[in-house]
């Protein structure tokens, strides 16, 4: 099977690189037969399929923008934002990137001890790129605030019932993190705002120019 699964790939090495849907399913029908085609850059089917080169660069022009954005997202980006933003970068006739793609090549970041991973909040898929314990409270709120990239203090205690010392608590350590900033133009209320929650609201314009 391995034998003829080589032989396929050897075939279809230009769809596989330019289709990304047709590489994903690729990929998983190697998974099915107990191949690793990640296993190794220098591997016998990564150098087929011609993903070994292909995850390493995807691996590096993540964490470039992931840095480049950390001050201003705290190190949380979704994973629908970071896609633009790697298509952006990329040069033009560059192969076409899914987030797939993106999960594969984070895997691969796993032993740089950076923290990066998929995270999800109430069904969103989110790139964390910090060594941060996400605590369950922390991650509770920023399910609530989704929708509107935004949350206060009574929002939390109408909608989770809880009391303020717990809302403080929480709130305190998201902002020591960087994840919410906080809008202090309602001085009675103060507006909690998810930066890495503003593609849904402005296009993912706020940092651009941090790239």
């Amino acid at each position: 099977m391995k034998t003829h699964l080589a032989t396929f790939v050897r075939e279809h090495q230009r769809d596989i690189r330019n289709n990304p849907v047709f590489r994903v399913q690729v990929q998983r029908m190697c998974q099915l037969i107990g191949v690793d085609p990640l296993a190794s850059r220098k591997g016998y089917m990564a150098e087929l399929l011609g993903v070994g080169d292909f995850y390493c660069e995807l691996g590096i022009q993540i964490i470039d923008i992931c840095l480049a954005t950390r001050s201003v997202n705290g190190g949380l980006m979704s994973i629908d934002e970071l896609r633009e933003r790697l298509i952006r970068r990329r040069l033009k006739g560059s192969e076409p990137v899914v987030n797939d793609d993106i999960k594969r090549a984070i895997s691969q970041l796993a032993p740089l001890k950076g923290g990066y991973q998929i995270v999800d909040f109430g069904g969103r898929k989110m790139v964390q790129s910090v060594a941060r314990e996400m605590n369950a409270d922390m991650s509770t709120v920023l399910g609530l605030a989704q929708q509107t990239s935004k949350f206060t203090a009574d929002d939390v205690s109408v909608q989770l019932g809880w009391d303020s010392d717990r809302i403080n608590a929480c709130v305190d350590d998201m902002l020591r993190s960087g994840i919410v900033w906080v809008d202090y133009q309602n001085s009675n209320l103060p507006e909690y705002w998810v930066p890495a929650f503003f593609s849904q609201i402005s296009g993912a314009s706020l940092s651009a120019s941090a790239l």
